[in-house]
């Protein structure tokens, strides 16, 4: 009886589990795919920055360029340590409605939208100190976000099937990690828009 137990649950048990909260390879390859394109963007906004371009201040409420490096830097550790360390502890749920293809690529647009303006958590609101030049700012992000890419890679965490309340309602883990891309990409284009300024230095 006992064996003919174990052979049925074997035979149930992909089903059992099928509803789990682990990245579908298809969701773990477009979260790394935004991993790997946005950290090009960040990089892209800093090479060839001087000191003065770098510090330049458009107006006094206004982040530079550094103090934008330096809080694309944070929100990268914090972001995913809050997904590792206090999404992923919280009781599981089912999955949310939003955790699907189209809802992620929406949310992942939306992070990117500036006419939406938003005030930076206490923990990664940037001193303007932590990072004196552009390089030291690459490296430190460079760093970061070989961290974030590896864990991405190897996770199975159940991702999706923990969430708490986040800057777009209720979010999941993978939610985090695809707010940690998109977000690095927003700011990005925050440092663009300080290189446009009409007394953004020459050099």
């Amino acid at each position: 009886m006992h064996k003919q137990l174990a052979v049925l649950f074997c035979a149930f048990a992909p089903f059992a589990i099928a509803g789990d909260g682990a990245m579908s390879p298809t969701e773990r390859a477009y979260l790394l795919d935004q991993l790997e394109s946005t950290r090009k963007t960040v990089l892209a906004t800093l090479q060839n920055v001087s000191e003065a371009q770098y510090k330049f201040k458009p107006a006094p409420d206004v982040w530079s360029v550094q103090e934008c490096a330096e809080h694309i830097v944070l929100a990268e550790e914090f972001l995913l340590t809050t997904t590792t360390n206090q999404i992923l502890k919280t009781p599981a749920v089912p999955r949310l409605a939003t955790a699907n293809a189209e809802a992620d690529a929406k949310f992942f647009a939306a992070i990117q939208d500036r006419s939406k303006k938003a005030t930076a958590p206490e923990p990664i609101k940037p001193g303007g100190q932590r990072f004196a030049t552009p390089a030291d700012a690459i490296k430190e992000f460079n760093a970061r976000r070989a961290k974030t890419i590896a864990y991405v890679k190897e996770t199975n965490d159940d991702l999706r099937v923990h969430a708490i309340p986040g800057p777009a309602g209720t979010m999941d883990g993978y939610h985090f990690l695809l707010l940690l891309a998109s977000h690095s990409a927003r700011h990005s284009a925050q440092i663009r828009e300080v290189q446009a300024n009409p007394n953004y230095p020459k050099s």
